[in-house]
């Protein structure tokens, strides 16, 4: 076989063997804790890192277990597709705790097929560890230069042993590499962090050539696939320069979108990602995750939201939000916000706001929550939107 991942000569005779491994196999992505809202990272940052590697929009997968689809979010945008995490889950059905069950099999063309229909997009998964000799390390390293070579960003996705003897699965982007390291984005920091102990934070981090071959790469094999996904088409002329996002943290009783009913502080609903909802996200109960909670016009709301930059320098930016109303399209003005914010190369930095008692002059209906980031020319680089229903 000239490289790991040709299909061609893998027999459907063999299918019902390599999908009792894959069962076994199957591990969700690990997830590293979300930093403190409101306080920028004081780990020591290398801007140098982020001058080696594309400059590749960021998001955290938060609470859930989506590190594929912000991987795969974070490469669309890099394309100029403007693609949330839970969109993606959304359309696979995926749980807060789940990911794409046919991420390993090689049969499966369901995630290609998506971003080819919905998104005019063509991607490349090829599963890495099937051939029981000798895993060819060059032929895994020569995919990730070439995609990079050619001006793209590629997934790539592991099944590994943990230093304390636990396996685990997870899905990153190489972003750059130089003759001594490979630079890695990771969503959460589960590899970067928690594997390779780098601290610097979680875009474009170096690890050496040396320790992830010999770590990660060497250690691909039939009860330890990998895999990886290429974007086939060239290299976008310009990318988005920074990204905006929400991060879903109600495993630690905390989200980024959170209403208080002010008559009683322990009725908390907070907006929840999971797949398995109509549009990828509900709003809960902070005291039981399971049950829904509705909007009450005695409700205080408050939104935090993070900005990364992934590029070398720092950026200002501008962020504003609006909430519109779906069945007039007006702009509600009292809920109109705009801030600036500036951000070192290679971070990020989160900022909230409280709508206060705000919630309680809206008409009843469904309404729109758009956030805009802009640059300090007033370029539009990234949004995000989610809907609500104020009874």
């Amino acid at each position: 076989m000239s490289e790991q991942g040709d299909h061609v000569i893998i027999r459907r005779t063999d299918l019902s063997f390599m999908v009792k491994i894959l069962c076994i196999m199957l591990v969700s992505c690990n997830v590293a804790a979300t930093g403190d809202i409101g306080k920028e990272s004081t780990d020591v940052y290398n801007q140098n890192n982020v001058k080696a590697a594309l400059s590749v929009p960021y998001y955290d997968q938060g609470d859930t277990s989506w590190c594929l689809y912000s991987c795969l979010s974070m490469m669309l945008s890099y394309n100029n597709r403007n693609i949330e995490p839970w969109e993606i889950a959304s359309y696979f059905d995926s749980g807060h705790d789940e990911t794409f069950e046919d991420q390993y099999n090689v049969f499966d063309n369901s995630l290609e097929n998506y971003f080819s229909e919905k998104w005019s997009i063509q991607i490349k998964r090829t599963v890495w560890g099937f051939n029981i000799g000798n895993f060819d390390v060059e032929s895994f390293n020569s995919r990730i230069r070439g995609n990079i070579d050619r001006g793209q960003p590629v997934l790539l996705a592991f099944q590994y042993t943990d230093p304390a003897g636990a396996k685990k699965g997870h899905a990153i982007i190489a972003t750059g590499y130089d003759e001594e390291y490979i630079y890695l984005t990771d969503p959460s920091g589960a590899i970067t962090e928690d594997f390779f102990a780098h601290k610097e934070g979680h875009i474009a981090v170096p690890v050496r050539w040396h320790d992830f071959n010999e770590r990660l790469v060497r250690e691909i094999m039939l009860t330890n696939l990998a895999f990886t996904i290429e974007i086939t088409e060239a290299a976008p002329s310009s990318s988005p320069e920074g990204s905006i996002y929400l991060v879903d943290s109600t495993d630690h009783n905390y989200s980024h979108v959170y209403f208080t009913n002010r008559s009683n502080k322990n009725d908390v609903g907070l907006l929840r990602l999971d797949g398995k909802y109509e549009n990828g996200y509900l709003i809960v109960r902070q005291d039981n995750v399971s049950r829904e909670r509705k909007i009450s016009l005695q409700d205080s709301m408050s939104l935090y939201f993070t900005v990364a930059n992934p590029t070398p320098e720092q950026k200002n930016y501008t962020v504003t939000s609006e909430v519109v109303s779906k069945e007039s399209l007006n702009t509600i003005d009292n809920f109109f916000f705009s801030t600036e914010i500036e951000v070192e190369g290679g971070k990020d930095l989160s900022k909230g706001i409280n709508y206060s008692n705000q919630i309680e002059k809206l008409p009843s209906g469904d309404y729109s929550f758009n956030l805009t980031l802009s640059d300090d020319k007033g370029k539009h680089i990234d949004s995000l939107s989610f809907e609500l229903y104020i009874p």
